[in-house]
């Protein structure tokens, strides 16, 4: 009898043994889903945490499918066995660690905007006002050749001519208008007198009818420009009315480079400038007309107003290394910088600037 309980006894043990195991092996798994891990050793490998939000997708992929519930992976697991719970978590794992790195590959060319020091060495509002002004009232090059909204040239230099001396397609170009005020329909005649594919973007739902210039016509998108990075991608060829980035736009529209870009955004060029030059986009334009406005900080520009006026110099500044250089300027109503009237000094200024070389 007791050799009869010896013997189950010891048949019973490898499958009690089996059934700890998968049950230490189960409450493994479920701390690892809870608790992220990471590696304690120089030599370790990283272990990665699968952290999974339900219809959560990249940009420009469609939504995912839930990932299979932890219940069904421990069923499947004490079916299949403890080897197959351990290559279920590592497959899990690799899958984190692809899409990790696949996320930072789209990240590798973003660069942040380098402050500059302060004018005088030290905080002073009358410093960094003086500074910006001789920086955007200075002209950097000497354009001898200007192009008319007729196609003739050389005409009066004027903010809404064309710099030819830096002028470097021979045959199509890209322009866009980017115009709340509309007044753009100088630009856009030049534009379209020389042949360029010419583009207007304007987000209320007033847009004139695409005419016929005989050298082409006008393309309207009620869209706008926005600095901060969208939710999800738009499909080529298709903006709507929902405000991007100039990169997914000029991408929907299968642009590479735009050959001259205007924009009056009302506040918002410092943020949408510092975003040009944070993903690159600044380096595919190579003439840029812009309005600046320095009456208020502008939409989402923070800070003592010293250092709001030191954010906008070095953001021009970042202009230049880029390889632009002032060809003309020319200032609006009002003398009011941050609400402090300042003699020689305006509320907006109209700036135009050619690309004489890629250095960014």
């Amino acid at each position: 009898m007791a050799a009869c309980s010896s013997g189950g006894l010891r048949r019973l043990l490898p499958r009690a043994f089996m059934l700890a195991l998968s049950l230490l092996l189960l409450l493994q798994l479920l701390v690892s889903m809870i608790v992220q891990r990471t590696s304690t050793g120089p030599g370790e490998q990283p272990v990665f945490t699968v952290i999974n939000i339900k219809g959560a997708a990249r940009p420009g992929e469609s939504p995912r499918p839930a990932a299979v519930s932890t219940a069904r992976r421990v069923v499947r697991a004490l079916e299949n066995g403890p080897a197959a719970l351990w290559a279920e978590e590592e497959s899990a794992r690799v899958g984190a660690y692809e899409e990790e790195n696949e996320l930072s590959s789209h990240q590798v060319t973003d660069r942040e905007l380098v402050l500059q020091p302060w004018a005088s060495g030290q905080p002073s509002f009358s410093a960094e006002v003086h500074r910006l002004t001789q920086l955007i009232t200075t002209p950097e090059v000497n354009c001898s050749r200007w192009l008319g909204s007729d196609g003739s040239w050389p005409v009066e230099e004027g903010l809404e001519t064309l710099c030819m001396n830096y002028w470097t397609r021979a045959n199509t170009c890209v322009a866009y208008s980017f115009s709340l005020d509309r007044k753009d329909a100088v630009f856009l005649d030049s534009m379209l007198s020389i042949g360029c594919e010419v583009h207007r973007f304007d987000p209320s739902r007033q847009l004139r009818q695409s005419g016929d210039y005989g050298l082409g016509s006008i393309q309207h998108h009620q869209a706008w420009l926005d600095w901060r990075r969208p939710r999800g991608h738009p499909h080529r060829g298709r903006l709507g009315s929902v405000p991007r980035r100039l990169v997914d736009i000029m991408d929907s529209l299968g642009h590479r480079t735009v050959d001259v870009l205007r924009a009056n955004l009302e506040s918002a060029e410092w943020r949408v400038l510092e975003s040009w030059i944070e993903d690159g986009t600044l380096r595919k334009i190579n003439q840029l007309t812009l309005t600046v406005h320095l009456q208020w900080a502008g939409f989402e520009v923070g800070g003592a107003e010293v250092e709001v006026v030191r954010f906008w110099y070095s953001v021009l500044s970042a202009l230049h290394k880029s390889g632009f250089r002032l060809a003309h300027s020319a200032y609006g109503h009002g003398h009011a910088v941050l609400g402090h009237e300042l003699p020689d000094t305006h509320s907006s200024y109209s700036l135009s600037w050619v690309r004489t070389s890629k250095q960014l």
